[in-house]
């Protein structure tokens, strides 16, 4: 008897588990068959079955929807079918370093979906209206792709949940949309966009934004942005910034506000001026590079805590850390701090004298465009000069 009762038993759990595996959603059902006809998988991965919740391996699933499709480094290759906008319970998709290719479907309406990791795959295109509708999205990653050349949609303002948009190498044409601010990504804090093809200059939008990791770090031969860094001074909740081999132009900000920066890149770009005595007192500051560039007056003095890095081109005056330039040399950038600090100045001149191999009127002012005002505003600075150091200008073609 005992054992007849536990067979019923057991025949009932049989017909239960067939029960709730036969009511996974049929639309998913169908969007899996449609993934998994256009994949090709491993030997490892069993998606034999015709339920995708019964499970598939890598599949999960909640109350008869898929919610989670998690392959990355599984060696899954193939494509990405068009049919997984229809999994509309979706919240993680995860493929990751496989071996992914052709163009990458749309994921517009996916609402639910908090995470999508694409990186290092081969995917050869990207809609514009991917992002539309992906109120959701947390966390996505483009990495490392083989994207004909695209830029960021202004549909990418829908997903309003975004803390990390990630798109290293993915070769994103056009400006930085101006898009970033607080109110329209109030959760936002890394923006990875390194070694993509981007001109223009920073957006406005950054100094009202909570972001605290900023990768805008170009490529060597290709770095077409520019202008000036100036934004950064609002950007309150950086911890890391890396502007790197960019044609950025001007001062360095005053950063004092910036209480949580730890990691500062701006080596190889053409910034001029002196180094602000806030960025050297800053507590939290652990790594700062400045090589190649432009900047003038005393080498900067960090404190021993601080990994520095400003080898290279650059015009100080003098090369030991924290040592003055002579008053001579503060006189003359003053000067030049009152015409912006002229990037053709900072170029001709360097040194901790003045008048060394010839007056700095005649190297750097001559012809500038740089100046504003033309051959008044030379005058008037070569003017001072003279004044200052009298060196007669007669030998100064302004």
């Amino acid at each position: 008897m005992g054992t007849l009762a536990f067979s019923f038993i057991a025949l009932l759990l049989s017909v239960a588990a067939v029960t709730v595996r036969a009511q996974t959603d049929p639309r998913d059902v169908s969007a899996m068959q449609d993934i998994k006809n256009s994949l090709v998988l491993p030997h490892s991965l069993d998606w034999s079955s015709g339920d995708p919740c019964s499970p598939w391996t890598h599949v999960h699933c909640s109350g008869g929807r898929v919610d989670a499709i998690q392959l990355g480094g599984t060696n899954v290759s193939g494509t990405v079918s068009p049919s997984i906008r229809n999994l509309t319970a979706l919240r993680r998709f995860e493929v990751m370093n496989c071996g992914l290719s052709g163009p990458l479907p749309s994921f517009s309406g996916l609402s639910n979906l908090q995470a999508a990791l694409l990186h290092h795959n081969s995917f050869t295109s990207i809609p514009s209206d991917f992002f539309q509708g992906l109120t959701g999205l947390q966390t996505i990653d483009l990495s490392y792709n083989s994207f004909a050349a695209w830029s960021i949609p202004d549909s990418l303002r829908t997903a309003t949940s975004l803390q990390n948009f990630t798109a290293v190498a993915a070769n994103i044409v056009g400006s930085i949309p101006d898009i970033f601010d607080s109110v329209i990504f109030p959760s936002l804090v890394e923006l990875h966009l390194s070694f993509n093809n981007f001109i223009g200059g920073l957006p406005a939008s950054f100094a009202d934004s909570s972001i605290q990791s900023l990768w805008l770090n170009g490529k060597a031969g290709h770095s077409l942005l520019n202008g000036t860094i100036d934004v950064l001074a609002g950007m309150t909740g950086l911890v890391e910034v890396w502007l790197h081999y960019n044609q950025f132009t001007g001062l360095i900000p005053d950063l004092s506000r910036l209480e949580n920066l730890q990691d500062l890149s701006l080596r190889d770009n053409q910034l001029t001026g002196v180094v602000p005595a806030s960025l050297m007192v800053l507590p939290s500051l652990r790594a700062v590079n400045l090589t190649n560039n432009l900047l003038q007056g005393p080498t900067p003095a960090f404190a021993s805590a601080v990994r520095v890095d400003m080898a290279g081109i650059n015009s100080f005056c003098l090369p030991t850390p924290g040592v003055s330039c002579a008053p001579e040399v503060n006189t003359l950038l003053s000067i030049a701090q009152a015409v912006g600090y002229p990037l053709k100045f900072a170029q001709d001149w360097k040194g901790n004298s003045p008048c060394d191999s010839g007056n700095p009127c005649y190297f750097s002012l001559r012809g500038s465009h740089m100046l504003q005002g033309g051959r008044g505003v030379m005058t008037y600075v070569c003017d001072l000069f003279c004044g200052v150091f009298g060196c007669s200008r007669s030998a100064v073609p302004v």
